[in-house]
């Protein structure tokens, strides 16, 4: 009597190998999704806010002019939009909207408002930040 020894996965434990592997690249894309997305939105998060100091520190380098208000739309991080300046660094626009005001709260001081929009990935986003110069 021969005895025979097989070697070799069978046909169900591949399968079942190949399943347990799908199921592990599925929860890896959804891992790698968020973290763009949570990339994503702190890139930009982070471009608004100096955007905006940008704002703030350029109104209260002005004058004691009357106060002002103002949209700048399409600025891309560096500050630019489409038709703003000839340099190379600028981009052909970007995604974020500039609010701004200055307000005369009394003989002393303007209180300026900058609050900075986008959209990203279908979500509405905005960050506003306040300064204040003398008069």
């Amino acid at each position: 009597m021969t005895t025979s020894t097989q070697r070799g996965f069978t046909m169900i434990e591949v399968m079942i190998s190949l399943v347990i592997t799908a199921i592990a690249v599925m929860g890896l894309i959804g891992l790698y999704k968020s973290q763009s997305s949570a990339g994503s939105f702190s890139r930009h998060n982070s471009e608004a806010a100096v955007l905006a100091e940008d704002k703030i520190e350029f109104l209260r380098t002005q004058g004691t002019a009357a106060a002002v208000s103002g949209t700048d739309n399409n600025l891309d991080p560096q500050g630019c939009t489409a038709a703003s300046t000839p340099y190379s660094f600028c981009t052909s626009g970007g995604i974020f909207t500039r609010q701004y005001s200055e307000v005369l709260t009394n003989a002393n001081y303007a209180d300026i408002t900058v609050t900075m929009t986008w959209t990203d990935d279908g979500v509405s986003h905005s960050l506003t930040m306040y300064g204040r110069r003398n008069r």
